[in-house]
């Protein structure tokens, strides 16, 4: 018998209905290799094809998986909707075009040799020298505007606890949710363990990541600094430090 806590994975898909059905039966076989007790939180974000109804299909089929749908759309708002949804004591979510099912059982591992963390992907090799140039300068930033030490603050799957979660107040709806959750993390004192990952192929869909949204990236990083300018300090254990 497993004696791990329940694990809930967020997963927002958006206009994935040629490779969702294939797609979302290997996370759960990956976990069931592992022994690992999960539930699959499929949140489809405002796709225009039918991601949605074969999403709901699967959830048909399979207890373990579960369709929460976005319909306004948003990568932040997708990982919102997921994480409220979720019902595990530990909380995952990650691009489930970009990500290799087999890897996520590892980063669980990961997290549950160290509780009080949480866990990443620091994605290496993109083969594009303007996003590496891009993501290098963005990592800078929350660097200089919020302490954040990690690498690759947009790299998923993130692992953490339900305990930490709950200390932690999500707002954006866009991309700069990765990086309003690492630094309130952060300011927490979580630790943050990066794991390198190397060059996942696509599943399929296109990448909506432009020279525009990584100006929007930019410029939203200031704006959230401007939000948050000085949140009381808490360790994760919920003491004061």
């Amino acid at each position: 018998m497993t004696t791990h806590p329940l694990v809930s994975v967020v997963l927002p898909c958006r206009n994935q209905a040629d490779h969702i059905g294939e797609i979302v039966p290997r996370y759960a076989a990956a976990f069931d290799r592992a022994g690992m007790l999960v539930e699959l939180v499929v949140v489809p974000n405002a796709s225009t094809d039918a991601t949605e109804s074969r999403v709901q299909a699967l959830a048909a089929a399979d207890p373990r998986v579960r369709c929460v749908a976005n319909p306004s759309g948003g990568w932040g708002r997708s990982v919102r909707i997921g994480l409220e949804a979720a019902r595990g004591q530990v909380l995952v979510y990650t691009n489930s075009a970009r990500t290799d099912p087999e890897t996520l059982p590892e980063f669980l591992r990961r997290h549950l040799e160290q509780p009080q963390s949480m866990v990443k992907a620091a994605r290496r090799q993109r083969n594009a020298l303007l996003r590496e140039v891009g993501s290098t300068l963005y990592n800078l930033e929350a660097r200089v505007l919020f302490g954040v030490r990690c690498k690759d603050v947009n790299g998923t799957p993130k692992v953490f606890s339900r305990l930490l979660y709950d200390q932690i107040s999500l707002t954006q709806d866009g991309d700069l949710v990765d990086l309003e959750l690492i630094a309130q993390a952060t300011r927490l004192r979580a630790s943050i363990v990066d794991i390198p990952t190397f060059g996942f192929k696509r599943h399929g869909g296109k990448s909506s990541t432009t020279l525009r949204s990584a100006w929007r990236m930019y410029a939203g990083a200031v704006r959230l600094k401007l939000q948050r300018p000085g949140a009381a300090v808490v360790a994760v254990d919920g003491s004061c430090p």
